[in-house]
């Protein structure tokens, strides 16, 4: 992953990464950066994607979103196939080493700046004046200037168009998360994806809300009182999203879960399900008829399809090796 001399059993870490990269990422971007790093150090430069999954409990694509997460800052770079290297000091930094003055002024020059712009632009532009108006009625309230400037923002900026702007704020308005801080992230999710059609955004939407909808089945099924953890949340969207998993499905392999560890434990679940996706296993049905049918022959009598128990052996092994 990356080669750095070892210097005893600590790792060092800036304090610029506290103060200023740590406190704005995902959680879980963290844990990969650490567990990372601290691989580096340790002298184990070739950790797999997956390896660094299973360490953490989290899912492998999750550990190559914090990945492209930390090179798009400029803490992490590539430097060969398949090779990572960290940058103690991003290239950005440098750039941004300029006294408060100076910053400041050019702060205020952009803000002047874009209020000109935006001014101009729904005098001239009567798509983007029209867009603020339905804007406010679907939000039901008056837009702050920031508000208009994020409008334009998405418009000008991220290139999406009239269309897919209210398609966003229909979905915002859904999950009632109506204030613009929510609503800008996921644009900007969108923007770092290349979504930049109303076809495509209508996928993601049609996407995200199914998610949503199995989690709330999920934590209704599960009997859980709580909210699930953000690891919880994309361990369903794995299932939903890339395993194609049903309700039933999902359910089925829970209660395989409880009866094997008496626990819920997303991990166990999940190699079932994946275990079921690699064999293209898709309903409850198809389920009973493998695990019923005959062994082959010349094979022993127990060598027929026994998922529960390749699920517990790939989980012990997992574990032995997370301890070694």
């Amino acid at each position: 992953m990356a080669n750095f001399l070892h210097f005893g059993k600590s790792v060092p870490l800036p304090l610029e990464f506290i103060n200023k990269y740590m406190i704005s990422a995902n959680a879980t971007y963290v844990k990969v950066y650490l567990y990372g790093l601290a691989k580096c150090y340790e002298g184990d430069s070739d950790v797999s994607n997956e390896e660094i999954a299973q360490a953490l409990d989290i899912l492998e694509t999750d550990v190559s979103k914090a990945w492209r997460y930390w090179k798009r800052v400029g803490l992490v770079h590539s430097e060969g196939k398949g090779v990572l290297v960290f940058d103690p000091m991003p290239a950005q930094t440098v750039k941004e080493e300029t006294s408060t003055n100076e910053k400041e002024a050019v702060k205020e020059t952009s803000k002047t700046t874009s209020i000109k712009e935006i001014s101009k632009t729904m005098g001239i532009n009567p798509k983007m004046k029209e867009t603020v108006r339905m804007a406010e009625q679907l939000l039901k309230k008056p837009l702050t200037q920031r508000e208009i400037t994020s409008l334009y923002t998405f418009m000008q900026e991220y290139s999406m168009t009239q269309e897919m702007v209210l398609v966003l704020l229909e979905y915002c308005v859904t999950l009632d998360k109506t204030n613009f801080s929510y609503i800008e992230k996921v644009a900007h999710g969108w923007n770092e994806q290349g979504v930049t059609t109303l076809r495509e955004a209508t996928k993601v939407l049609n996407r995200l809300t199914k998610e949503m909808n199995m989690i709330k089945k999920c934590k209704k099924t599960f009997g859980l009182d709580r909210e699930f953890s953000q690891t919880e949340k994309n361990y369903i969207s794995h299932w939903v999203s890339e395993l194609s998993m049903s309700e039933a499905m999902i359910k089925n392999a829970y209660e395989r879960t409880i009866t094997n560890t008496g626990k819920l434990s997303m991990p166990y679940m999940n190699t079932i399900l994946k275990s079921w996706f690699e064999k293209g296993i898709k309903t409850v049905s198809q389920i009973a008829e493998k695990e019923t049918a005959p062994a082959p022959k010349g094979k022993g009598k127990n060598s027929g399809y026994q998922l529960d128990e390749m699920a517990a052996l790939e989980r012990k092994l997992r574990l032995q090796k997370q301890k070694n």
